[in-house]
C-alpha cells in the first residue's frame, strides 16, 4: 500500500491533468488540507513536493503552491522558423534527447509525401522533446529526408543534435535553395501499443494525441524533409497570434 503522501500526491496530479485545477490555481493551503484530511502538515507538504518534482506545480513563499503552464504543443514548422530567428528549435523549458538517426526503406505515407516509391531508401531522424523541468515528453518528432542528402550532408547521419541549426537548415544551406512553402496537417488519434515507446507510456495507454506533419518544399519544388511530430498524452498546440 502507498504511503498517504503518495495517494494525495497522485489524486491531485489527475485533477490537474483532467483540468479541475487549471493553470494558474492555487492549491489549497497545506495547513488547510491537513486540517481536512486529518493529517500531519508534513504528509501534505511531502505529496506537494512530489508534484512539484514533477513538473505539475511550483511553490514559492508567499505565493503557495501553483498548478503550472505545461508547454504545448509546436509544430515542425514552428521549429523551423524558430531556428531561423534564434539558431535552435527549442523553445524556453524546453529540451531534446534520444536524438537517432539512419537509412531506412520509407514506409507508404512517407514515400508519398516525399514523392518517391515505397520502400526506396530514406533516411530517418528522430528525436524526443521534454519538458526540461519535469523531463516529461512533449512530443516524439521524426524528420524523414530524401537519402541523396545523406551523402552530401554526412552529419545528418549522426545520431545527435545538429549543432548549427535544424536538417532543414543544413539542407538549404548545401543546396542554396531556400524553402519557399510548407504544407502542414494536423488531426488527432488514439494511443496504440506502437506508441508505447516514443512517448514512454504504457503499452495498454489509450489517450488521445495529436499528430501534426509538415511537407518542406524549396524552390526546385522538391520535398526536402517529411516531418512527423506525435504529441503526448494531454498535450495541446497553442498558437497566438497579434491583431495589430
Amino acid at each position: 500500500m502507498p504511503p498517504k503522501w503518495r495517494d494525495l500526491a497522485d489524486s491531485l496530479a489527475a485533477q490537474i491533468k483532467s483540468g479541475k485545477y487549471a493553470p494558474g490555481d492555487r492549491l489549497p493551503k497545506i495547513e488547510e488540507m491537513a486540517q481536512e484530511k486529518g493529517w500531519a502538515k508534513t504528509t501534505v507538504h511531502q505529496a506537494y513536493k512530489a508534484l512539484e518534482a514533477e513538473g505539475l506545480v511550483t511553490s514559492s513563499r508567499g505565493h503557495g503552491t501553483v498548478v503550472r503552464e505545461r508547454l504545448s504543443l509546436a509544430t515542425g514548422a514552428e521549429r523551423d522558423e524558430r531556428s531561423k530567428l534564434t539558431g535552435s528549435s527549442w523553445r524556453a523549458g524546453e529540451r531534446s534527447d534520444s536524438h537517432m538517426a539512419g537509412i531506412v526503406a520509407a514506409p507508404e505515407d512517407v514515400a508519398e509525401a516525399l514523392g518517391i516509391k515505397a520502400g526506396e531508401k530514406v533516411l530517418r531522424r528522430s528525436r524526443t522533446y521534454r519538458d526540461e523541468h519535469s523531463n516529461a515528453v512533449i512530443a516524439h518528432s521524426t524528420s524523414w529526408i530524401p537519402a541523396a542528402f545523406a551523402d552530401a550532408l554526412p552529419e545528418l547521419l549522426m545520431g545527435k543534435r545538429l549543432a548549427s541549426g535544424t536538417s532543414i537548415d543544413a539542407i538549404t544551406r548545401h543546396t542554396g535553395r531556400p524553402v519557399v512553402r510548407r504544407v502542414s496537417h494536423m488531426w488527432a488519434r488514439i494511443t496504440d501499443a506502437a506508441d508505447a515507446g516514443p512517448l514512454e507510456i504504457p503499452q495498454d495507454t489509450r489517450a488521445a494525441v495529436i499528430v501534426s506533419t509538415v511537407q518542406v518544399i524549396d524552390s526546385g519544388g522538391g520535398v526536402i524533409e517529411y516531418g512527423v511530430d506525435l504529441g503526448g498524452p494531454d498535450r495541446r498546440w497553442t498558437k497566438e497570434e497579434s491583431t495589430e
